[in-house]
């Protein structure tokens, strides 16, 4: 469960009423791209950014003056010179926020998944501080061992688990283009089973733990197998930034900016 959210089941019991502000659409040079969200509560305080500077002051105070209309609006935005810099942008951008006005008695507005899920191969000591940090920045995960104790909730707070009877017998999961795989067992056995399903998926980020040499032993096995060099040419392997990373809470470190660096540029080229 991501962080809004939770603020927002979090406000519903305490029968507080709020407003979900989400980036509608956007042009220029944005410091938070579409989809992009938080939760603004009746003293102006915040869950979430839509970009923060300017931008989200403005945010702010549309969002409190929708709370005291009791009602959805929209608001425009053009932000140049030094308005935009105010707001770390260069150039300036344009843009629509959308405000949702909600009570307790009203659904829950849906919160679009503007960094898709994680779907994290292996609960181990990488798995976990991946989750970890993946929560922190609000982004949805789902850890898949074939270790109960490895895969429980209580373990991965706020992550969905799914216990396998193995690595070789992975269930269909509705992954998504804008998902990630992160692969990250705890044996050469178990990378490659996942890896070899994860080739088969849609997500646009595919990484695997490990050394070079360990990385081409499995790929020459898969190659033999059909697979296209072309396509494993696409995994990130070794996961994450090379940054000297040792533990690993260091390693979760590397893998995260390496998707933050990954997600990025998919946006800027979806935007071209």
């Amino acid at each position: 469960m991501g962080q809004l959210k939770r603020a927002m089941q979090a406000l519903r019991a305490a029968g507080e009423p709020f407003v979900l502000v989400t980036v509608k659409d956007g042009t220029g040079s944005m410091p938070r791209h579409r989809g992009a969200a938080m939760v603004v509560r009746q003293d102006g305080s915040i869950v979430g950014s839509v970009g923060g500077g300017l931008l989200e002051a403005t945010a702010i105070e549309q969002a409190r003056q929708a709370l005291a209309a009791q009602q959805d609006r929209e608001h425009a935005f053009h932000l140049t010179g030094q308005q935009a810099a105010q707001s770390g942008m260069i150039c300036g951008g344009s843009g629509v926020l959308a405000f949702r006005y909600r009570t307790p008695q009203m659904e829950l507005p849906e919160i679009p998944e503007e960094y898709g899920r994680t779907y994290i191969f292996g609960g181990g000591h990488v798995g976990l501080a991946l989750s970890k940090a993946l929560a922190l920045l609000g982004w949805p995960v789902t850890v898949l061992d074939d270790r109960a104790a490895f895969a429980a909730p209580e373990r991965f707070a706020g992550a969905a688990g799914i216990v396998l009877p193995d690595f070789e017998h992975i269930p269909a999961l509705p992954v998504q283009p804008e998902d990630r795989i992160a692969i990250v067992t705890r044996g050469h056995l178990g990378d490659l089973d996942a890896l070899r399903w994860a080739l088969g998926q849609p997500a646009h980020y595919i990484g695997m733990i490990g050394s070079k040499r360990k990385r081409e032993m499995l790929y020459q096995t898969l190659r033999s197998e059909g697979v296209p060099q072309a396509r494993l040419d696409a995994v990130f392997s070794p996961i994450g930034l090379d940054i000297g990373a040792e533990t690993p809470e260091e390693i979760a470190i590397a893998i995260v900016a390496e998707m933050i660096a990954v997600q990025s540029q998919r946006k800027k080229e979806e935007e071209r």
